[in-house]
């Protein structure tokens, strides 16, 4: 249902430039995202391997073996981002699309330097049946390529921002400010990950004792 409602919305807003129609690609965006991610952490689209990484797994082998954990939920990911480009392909509103997109790369960005090593991993919040996933991570205060991914990301976010100011429309301010918005709580998600201390108690109210 969820998945249905986001490609029916996307299809829709893609032919409107309406204010509503701003918000209903960002909505049917985050639900086709909601789904993709619930699909993932109810066990459904994880990867084709299901154990712990080996403490002798390291450089190329460990890269591999981790993305044989998630390998399907990637595959999945990629298929709908190829299938929503063709269908708001030459519209007049492909911000659903471009919404889809910036969630993608930072979520890419994210697995990265869970990879790579950070700080805070928040592990806690894994489902049991995926707690292996977490032999993959690495604790470090950061990575190398963690600020080359947030000064990049900041750049971009500027320039929606500079966007949304600079709109020749209502509809296109409104897009714009919703992308820029979104890609900042992206790199504030990334900015928790290095913070020298975790941030449990504020997610605590919807972690489930029996997760």
């Amino acid at each position: 249902i969820l998945l249905g409602a986001g490609y029916v919305g996307m299809l829709w807003s893609s032919n409107n430039t309406s204010v509503f129609s701003a918000y209903a690609a960002f909505i049917s965006t985050i639900l086709i995202w909601f789904w993709l991610e619930l699909s993932f952490l109810v066990g459904w689209t994880t990867g084709t391997r299901k154990v712990s990484c080996p403490d002798n797994a390291t450089g190329f082998k460990r890269a591999w073996l981790a993305f044989q954990v998630i390998n399907y939920n990637e595959f999945l990911i990629l298929s709908i981002a190829v299938s929503l480009f063709f269908l708001v392909w030459d519209s007049i509103n492909p911000f659903g699309f471009f919404s889809f997109v910036v969630l993608w790369v930072m979520k890419i960005s994210a697995k990265v330097n869970i990879f790579l090593g950070v700080r805070n991993f928040y592990e806690n919040f894994l489902p049991n049946r995926l707690s292996y996933l977490q032999t993959y991570f690495r604790r470090r205060a950061m990575n190398p390529v963690f600020p080359i991914f947030v000064f990049f990301a900041i750049w971009v976010d500027l320039l929606f921002w500079n966007n949304a100011l600079r709109a020749s429309s209502e509809f296109l301010q409104i897009s714009y400010t919703l992308l820029a918005s979104l890609l900042a709580l992206g790199i504030l998600e990334h900015f928790m990950m290095v913070l020298p201390f975790q941030l449990n108690k504020l997610w605590s109210l919807g972690l489930s004792e029996q997760k």
